[in-house]
């Protein structure tokens, strides 16, 4: 029976020692208990050969780790899903504040700045006739279509402060710009002037009003005509003066009064110096009246001429004006001593409607033309 002697590695150390298996790690225990001694002999052999490793695994392995261990295999994926994919949400954005809804705009009404009859002369206060139209115009912005129109009203109404109609009636609704028709109705007494306001309301809201008018008939439109001679220790003519109302009835006119402005020229001749009475106020409510225009002997001396410009103006007691120059009533007056024949004079006194101005109260033309000539 042979025999051997313990032989010792290089480093002196029993052979036996050399040989033993490594003993397994922790975790290789466990592997024997599960799979048994051959399978884990088997897997130290892959372990420890490098030559058999695959040329795909990394060796670069930190120590700690089951040296050579192959890690398990990855789960195998799913298959692909044939369910079409969800589109990502898009990414969200602020959402931007809410905004209030546009204001309504605010409605306008623009109301005339002064209630006036065209009629009406310089200084005049604020008032419409009775019986005649006087326009108004009223502009309307940002009304909606489903608001309430604007209400056109006369008020202050009353038997003292007067009266007045809108298109025929007490009010007049609109829901766009127009021009309305504004007519007095009863006149205003003495004493009540200016009460009367056109005013612009929607629902309980005044939107706009005018400053305060009267209803009064004034005077207007003079005209001339022949009426008689004057003989006698003067010369000269009478003429028929009469005019309007501005209402269309003179008998309106109960609360005016009239009267003439006279301004004489230079006269030259017999005339130079001439002047002449006139007459003061007067009651406009009766048309026409006589004026007198006269000439005494005592100035028909010699030839001579002058001129004097003749306008009217009125006083009314329902607006409390007073001194207007009355529309269209301003004449010429002209007076001519001539000798038609040696030692003979002749006196043309003329009467003639002009656009003038006396003692500095002016007007437009009135109507017709006198002229007559006397022998002296």
């Amino acid at each position: 029976m042979l025999s051997f002697a313990p032989t010792t590695t290089a480093a002196g150390a029993p052979l036996a020692a050399a040989l033993a298996p490594r003993r397994a790690p922790g975790g290789l225990a466990a592997l024997q208990r599960s799979f048994g001694n051959q399978a884990v002999q088997r897997a130290l052999r892959d372990s420890e050969s490098p030559e058999e490793l695959d040329p795909g695994e990394s060796a670069d392995q930190d120590a700690g780790t089951d040296a050579g261990t192959r890690p398990a295999p990855a789960a195998p994926s799913p298959p692909p899903s044939t369910a079409p994919a969800t589109p990502a949400a898009p990414p969200s954005t602020p959402s931007a504040p809410p905004t209030a809804p546009p204001a309504a705009p605010a409605v306008s009404v623009t109301l005339p700045a002064h209630v006036q009859a065209p009629s009406s002369p310089a200084g005049m206060p604020d008032r419409i006739p009775p019986r005649v139209d006087t326009a108004a115009s009223v502009a309307i912005t940002g009304l909606a279509a489903s608001a309430l129109p604007v209400t056109l009203s006369i008020d202050g109404a009353s038997a003292a402060n007067g009266t007045a109609t809108i298109n025929g009636a007490a009010t007049v609704d609109l829901r766009a710009s127009a021009t309305v028709k504004l007519r007095g109705a009863t006149q205003t007494t003495p004493g009540n002037a200016g009460n009367l306001t056109l005013v612009a309301n929607q629902g309980a809201n005044r939107l706009a009003a005018t400053p305060g008018f009267s209803v009064a008939a004034i005077p207007q439109n003079w005209s001339v005509s022949f009426n008689s001679l004057i003989t006698g220790t003067a010369l000269g003519i009478a003429v028929n003066n009469a005019w309007e109302s501005d209402s269309g009835v003179v008998a309106d006119l109960d609360e005016a009064q009239r009267s003439e402005q006279v301004q004489y020229g230079t006269g030259t001749g017999a005339l130079a110096g001439f002047t002449g009475l006139n007459s003061g106020y007067r009651a406009a409510n009766h048309s026409p009246i006589v004026d007198r225009h006269s000439t005494g002997r005592g100035w028909l001396t010699g030839v001579g001429h002058i001129q004097a410009e003749q306008v009217f103006i009125f006083m009314d007691n329902r607006t409390g004006a007073v001194d207007i120059p009355a529309r269209n009533s301003g004449f010429h007056l002209i007076r001519d001593i001539t000798a038609p024949s040696p030692g003979a004079l002749a006196l043309t006194m003329t009467k003639a409607g002009a656009a003038t101005t006396a003692n500095g109260y002016s007007s437009g033309a009135a109507s017709g033309s006198v002229s007559r000539t006397q022998a002296v």
